[in-house]
Order: C-alpha cells, then structure tokens, then sequence
C-alpha cells in the first residue's frame, strides 16, 4: 500500500487552498498557524473545561456514534482519562436513546470516546474561544442565519462545530462526514494520528470495514492497491479534510479536538444535494417548531408534500 505525507503549511491564501487541495476531489493539508490568535489554545485545559462546565451531561461512546454509548458528566469523563481501563461511571444509552441490557465492552484499544456534549450550543461564550471559519478558506456556514443554522443542526443531528474530548487510544474509525461537507480538526491539547483516503479509492475500503492501522490483506484484498495520506496533528496544528475523504483517526495521548465542517463554493452542490435527500427529515423537524416556522417565515406545513392543503398549517405571525 502507498503511504503519503500530509503536506504542512503556514501563511497560505484562501485561493490557493481551493486550487491546491479542495478542486476536484481535493487534497488534505495540515495549516500550523490557523489558530494562533484562538483564546483555547491557553485557556482550555482539562482543569478548566471540568472546573467550568463538570456539571454537564454528555455521551461518550464506544465506536463513531453507532455503538453503545455512556451519559456521564464531564468532570466524571476528565477524570476517567487518565485510567481509560477503569468504569466509566454513568448511565449506558442505545442509539436509539433507550437504555438497553449492560452492553459487552468494546476492544481494549477502543475507550470511551466524548463526543456528545453539545458544548457550543449549551455554552455560546465557548464560540469566543475560537474562531470556527478559519482564515484560509471560504466558509458558507458562517453566513448563515442564527435560525437557520439551529434547524439545520437540530433536524440533521449533526453539529457543524464540536469539542471532542478522548484518552490515550480514543478511536474514530474509517469514516465520511455528512452531506458531502469539508471538515477541518483543529488540534488543541495532545496529539493525534489521522490516515485519509481518497474518494478515488473508494472501492478499495469495503465500505469503511478495512482497519487502517491492521489491515487484514486476505479479507480485503484490493486495500493494499489504496493510497492512505498520513500525518500526525500536533497542538496547534489544524487539518483540512476535503469533502467524502475517508478517515481514520486514534488519539496518541489525552487530548481536546474542535471538528468544523462546512461547505462552500467547491462543495455546494454536492451539499445542497444531500440536504435534497434529508427533506423530509428537515421538513419534519421545521414542521414541529413553531418558533423556527415563524423566525424563518415559513408557509407551508408538511401536510403540504402529503396532500398539498394548507388550510390546516398554523399561521405566519407578522413581524415588525
């Protein structure tokens, strides 16, 4: 199997970026200087996020969101970092919400991993702490309304600005983010190992069932013709991964992550695509909001894609 480095970079313009590495199917890079000036890359230790904000309920997870997963607090899981191998106090909770049988724990090298807090949107003041359009590309998620951003990550259930919080081993494995969007992880405290794949390849991932780092040759036979870019994120460093590239990524120490995604003018089309094919779980959602249906001055129901009658959708309140 072929294995590339990931480019580092500093001081790029945004025109460059969208030339070199989001035209086509893109190419990732690893910008070092893209959150110098951020307030959390001395603020936010892991003293601080549990002294400020302990108190919140999360979920972490054994596996990318699909395996069983934990409601705990955040200072329990701060303090559940430093000896992965110990219970994780909390409430165990299926994907679907309910609280199932005591589930078999995952794979040794797979701990619980925090991605559930929700902690841009319990905690608005953490946004002064970053800056999530980064300078060095086109991002269309900052022109959006207020409104419409919380219908579209509140239908979707995907956050376009998270906190990802692991131990040592913490794993996220092959995957693409949703609806086509760039992404970039940008690394605040500890280290870790991302492998990417292009969309060119694929064919050669078995749908995401391939394990990057223990790759079973004889099961998986046309891997070993796949091209896997490779690098390490250090503190300080941010990586830019193009729309529909596969990645594999596992926390070399402790760490703390904020993940961005976003769309712009290379990706649009491929998003508004994949909105396309969510309507009706978009549609559903708006449908239950009246303070979305009113804030975004929505007519129609969705009773309209059913029957096309509106003379049951509840009304417009005029605004001054």
């Amino acid at each position: 199997m072929k294995r590339i480095q990931i480019e580092r970079k500093s001081k790029v313009l945004p025109a460059d970026i969208a030339r070199e590495h989001l035209a086509g199917v893109g190419k990732p890079v690893i910008i070092t200087d893209a959150t110098e000036n951020w307030p959390a890359r001395s603020k936010w230790t892991f003293e601080f996020l549990k002294r400020a904000y302990g108190s919140d309920l999360a979920m972490a997870w054994l596996g990318l969101g699909g395996g069983p997963a934990k409601v705990t607090t955040l200072s329990a899981y701060i303090k559940y970092l430093d000896t992965p191998s110990a219970e994780l106090p909390g409430i165990w909770m299926g994907k679907d919400g309910r609280r199932p049988p005591q589930p078999v724990l995952g794979p040794a090298d797979s701990p619980f991993y925090l991605y559930g807090w929700n902690a841009f949107r319990k905690h608005p003041e953490l946004y002064h702490d970053i800056a999530p359009a980064p300078y060095f590309v086109l991002d269309l998620v900052s022109t959006l309304s207020p409104a419409i951003r919380d219908t579209l990550e509140l239908t979707s259930k995907k956050e376009y600005t998270a906190i990802y919080i692991g131990p040592e081993g913490s794993l996220s494995s092959l995957h693409r983010d949703y609806w086509s969007t760039h992404a970039y992880l940008a690394q605040i405290r500890g280290r870790k190992r991302a492998i990417l794949f292009s969309p060119e390849d694929s064919d050669r991932l078995y749908g995401g069932q391939v394990d990057p780092e223990q790759p079973d040759f004889e099961r998986f036979p046309l891997f070993d013709s796949a091209t896997a870019y490779e690098c390490i994120i250090e503190p300080g460093d941010t990586l830019l991964i193009p729309a529909n590239w596969l990645h594999h990524v596992r926390g070399l120490e402790k760490s703390i992550t904020v993940s961005h995604n976003f769309f712009n003018d290379s990706n649009f089309t491929q998003y508004m695509m994949q909105m396309l094919r969510h309507l009706p779980v978009l549609a559903k959602g708006i449908d239950s909001s009246p303070n979305w249906r009113e804030e975004l001055r929505i007519k129609w129901c969705l009773s309209d894609f059913l029957s096309g009658d509106t003379k049951n959708c509840p009304p417009i309140l005029p605004q001054a």
